[in-house]
């Protein structure tokens, strides 16, 4: 048979599956039929793509975490701060450049990067302005605009829905 061929009966069988037209045994069955016996369909692979995002989604949680242990938990300089959060950051803009080139989501590295600048400011506003509150409410509002503007630009929801929290949070407390 010919692969083109092969290879729509093979996507179509997938797609019943998927909307379950037919049982699932009939569509493994008819995929193992159609593939020769390999049986590597596109929802296995789908699946191991979903643990490989998982993994790498725990991997940048892992960077917020750590992150905040050296910055607020340990006691190393500043500049041993910043040279690790430059290094975090560093890593992000190869992970977006390699997301970008596979075509996969990038939610996850505007998140981490969020909260790495939120991490870096706080850290900035500590080291230069003594932890002054007032120099701190104007960074955090000066993020809700940046969270904002992001979520718009690149209709990013959860972006936009944050910066309007941060922002009627930093008014109201200034207000109050």
């Amino acid at each position: 048979m010919n692969e083109t061929r092969k290879k729509i009966i093979l996507n179509e069988i997938e797609f019943w599956k998927q909307n379950n037209m037919l049982p699932e045994q009939y569509c493994d069955y008819l995929l193992a039929l159609y593939s020769g016996g390999d049986i590597k369909t596109e929802s296995q692979k789908r699946h191991k793509n979903d643990y490989s995002e998982l993994y790498v989604s725990l991997l940048f949680l892992l960077m917020i975490i750590s992150s905040i242990v050296i910055t607020y938990i340990t006691d190393f300089s500043f500049g041993m701060q910043t040279l690790f959060l430059s290094i975090c950051c560093f890593l992000l803009v190869l992970a977006y450049y390699f997301f970008r080139k596979k075509g996969k989501k990038r939610l996850v590295i505007y998140i981490t990067a969020a909260f790495l600048l939120l991490i870096y400011s706080v850290q900035i506003n500590d080291t230069f302005f003594n932890a002054n509150e007032k120099s701190l409410q104007i960074i955090l509002f000066f993020h809700g605009f940046v969270w904002l503007f992001t979520g718009v630009w690149r209709k990013l929801h959860f972006f936009t829905v944050s910066g309007i929290i941060a922002i009627c949070v930093i008014l109201f407390t200034i207000l109050t």
